[in-house]
């Protein structure tokens, strides 16, 4: 019997050391891997496998303060962004309400001179409703012309009226 109990006692032992091995080559490859997922860098000589870990913990840390610091940036951009869409939403509501556009027309001989100041926000939609109008009544423009001052556009368009008998 007491052989028996030997000869368990010493393949448990065996094996024992085998599931040992098995595990520490295993944890080796882990920290292989591990350490080749870090950036590359030069080493005088092979670093052990706690410096390998020293260094991993080293990287995930400073990645992690890379990534706050980003997150800090993207919030502060986010917040400017929001404060100039609205003061821009506001300027814009603050000019269509102030300044309504004004149109001028002067007529000499067989010429038409329409001059339109607006806003910056509305100013082709009006320059093709003034082109669309002459057209319609039949006048060839001759020219066309605008420029912007401040927060105005001013259109100058000449156009010669045909006469009709």
């Amino acid at each position: 019997m007491d052989r028996n109990h030997a000869n368990e006692s010493s393949s448990t032992k065996v094996e024992r050391r085998v599931v040992e091995k098995n595990r520490r080559n295993r944890m080796k490859l882990l920290y292989s891997n591990l350490y080749s997922l870090l950036p590359k860098q030069t080493f005088k000589e092979p670093l052990s496998q706690t410096d390998q870990i020293d260094e991993a913990i080293n990287y995930i840390k400073s990645q992690e303060s890379k990534l706050q610091k980003l997150k800090e940036k993207k919030e502060s951009l986010m917040r400017t962004r929001k404060r100039s869409y609205a003061t821009a939403c506001v300027n814009v509501e603050s000019t269509r309400s102030a300044r309504a556009p004004h149109i001028k027309i002067h007529e000499i001989d067989s010429t038409l001179e329409v001059v339109l100041i607006s806003g910056l926000e509305n100013h082709q939609f009006m320059f093709y409703d003034i082109i669309r109008l002459l057209d319609e009544e039949h006048a060839n423009v001759v020219h066309a012309n605008f420029s912007t001052l401040g927060d105005s556009t001013f259109h100058i368009v000449r156009a010669e009226v045909r006469k009709t008998s």
